[in-house]
């Protein structure tokens, strides 16, 4: 039997196969390039329904949010995640917060990215404590 520090590496190695997969890696690609929205109508008119750009953003939005999930459900330490890809869940959150906000409003979604945002709010607690040491 398999014990849980084991299912916790191999659960990390899968989503790691995840992050740096080819789709993952363009999806980084345009969004530290390309992504310039201000607002979601903004959003919306540069990044329309079925556009690849769209398929970028969800893709970002959606992988990070999943991993918000495991740490609220404990399924991986928040220690392990909050490591793994701080920087760039930061990063995609920092650009992203007004318009998401604004797509829980207008799509009446009040939970959308509601785990994205709980694991950034880790990773701040994290630097924040990372810094005073």
């Amino acid at each position: 039997m398999a014990s849980d520090k084991f299912k916790e590496a191999e659960l990390l190695l899968r989503i790691y196969e995840i992050y740096s997969s080819e789709s993952m890696v363009n999806a980084f690609t345009w969004f530290f390039k390309d992504f310039r929205a201000e607002n979601i109508d903004d959003f919306e008119e540069r990044y329309p329904l079925g556009s690849e750009s769209r398929k970028h953003f969800w893709r970002i939005g959606n992988f990070f949010d999943l991993l918000g999930t495991f740490v609220k459900r404990n399924y991986l330490p928040r220690e392990l995640v909050v490591e793994f890809c701080p920087d760039d869940l930061r990063s995609f959150w920092k650009a992203t917060r007004n318009i998401v906000v604004q797509m829980r409003k207008k799509w009446d979604d009040p939970t959308l990215y509601k785990d994205l945002e709980l694991l950034n709010d880790e990773i701040e607690k994290w630097h924040s404590q990372s810094e005073k040491n």
